[in-house]
């Protein structure tokens, strides 16, 4: 009986996927999903028991994560739903204490807790980015003045987990509809946790007591396209979380940017200044052609929204322990 089901989002691998996929792979209860983004690149060596999903084409985190989880529920032998999904990157290594405990800390959580977050550590094992506060015009105001760790001491309730490592109570995931295919890149999870919070959802923290090590980071790089790509997500999540980031939130959003690139620039960071601008152009870009998905056409092959959507979306089911999620 698989109480577990581990989903790894790779895009062309990681020197770390062998033996990531084998530490989950040796979790009792634990089914592993390994989704390969990357257009041609396969995996034929996977270790014994790993279901592998390609061919699809990029088509971004999240939805790699819906892909596995609706296969998984179509699957006849599967008897019944786990009772998580661990959402894991393929740069993620896992320490030997915290694959030790990590069925007890889910077996343990409370039963009004439905997502588990994680504490993360560097190559180096110095603090990585494990958390990140919901954005809004207070947050995002505030964050550009005294720094994101400061925010979320602010506004503890908003806290969520970055997407690199995280648990969510399946119930939870298929009654609030998974991932959306909308967010091919960036702002993802972010939608996630957005509306688990507003479906009365509830986010615990293992927090540095059973840490994760991510060895990537920092998706977009010196990618322009994709740096890009983060600035045309703000616009269709602020589109739909009006009612909670505030009209104008967007206007915020890019005055903060305005003082990161400013702030770089008079340190001589001209890397990062050049990332903040990329960031802007690709605000404009999202709210003068929101239809518009140049990634398509990009190296990076992504894979148009429609299909996207018809691959693998979850349409939001019946709330926890009702019968089968709704597969669009």
């Amino acid at each position: 009986m698989h109480i577990l089901l581990a989903v790894v989002v790779s895009h062309g691998g990681s020197p770390h996927l062998s033996g990531l996929l084998s530490t989950l792979a040796g979790l009792a209860g634990c089914r592993v999903a390994l989704v390969e983004n990357q257009p041609g690149h396969s995996h034929h060596d996977a270790p014994d028991g790993v279901r592998v999903y390609q061919g699809h084409g990029n088509i971004g985190y999240g939805t790699a994560v819906n892909l596995a989880v609706r296969h998984t529920l179509d699957e006849p032998e599967q008897v019944r739903r786990p009772d998580w999904v661990l959402v894991v990157n393929s740069d993620v290594t896992i320490p030997d204490d915290t694959r030790e405990m990590l069925p007890k800390l889910l077996a343990q959580a409370p039963a009004d807790v439905d997502v588990l977050g994680f504490g993360v550590c560097t190559d180096d094992g110095g603090p990585g980015r494990s958390t990140a506060v919901l954005p809004n015009r207070r947050t995002s105001a505030f964050t550009a003045v005294r720094g994101e760790a400061a925010a979320i001491a602010r506004w503890p309730a908003l806290r969520y987990p970055v997407g690199a490592f995280f648990a969510i109570r399946t119930d939870m995931f298929l009654r609030i509809g998974g991932f959306d295919p909308t967010f091919w890149l960036y702002y993802e999870e972010t939608d996630l946790f957005a509306r688990l919070l507003a479906a009365g959802g509830r986010i615990g923290w293992c927090d540095g007591a059973w840490p994760v090590c991510h060895t990537g980071g920092a998706t977009a790089g010196r990618a322009t396209e994709l740096q890009r790509e983060l600035g045309r997500a703000a616009v269709p999540y602020a589109r739909r979380h009006r009612g909670s980031t505030g009209r104008g939130w967007l206007l915020v959003h890019a005055a903060q940017l305005v003082v990161l690139v400013a702030r770089k620039l008079v340190t001589g960071r001209w890397p990062d200044a050049t990332r903040g601008v990329q960031i802007l152009v690709g605000m404009l870009q999202g709210t003068l052609w929101p239809g518009w998905e140049p990634a398509v056409r990009s190296r990076w092959h992504a894979v148009p929204a429609p299909t996207r959507r018809r691959l693998a979306a979850l349409d939001a089911g019946p709330g926890p322990g009702a019968g089968s999620a709704s597969l669009g």
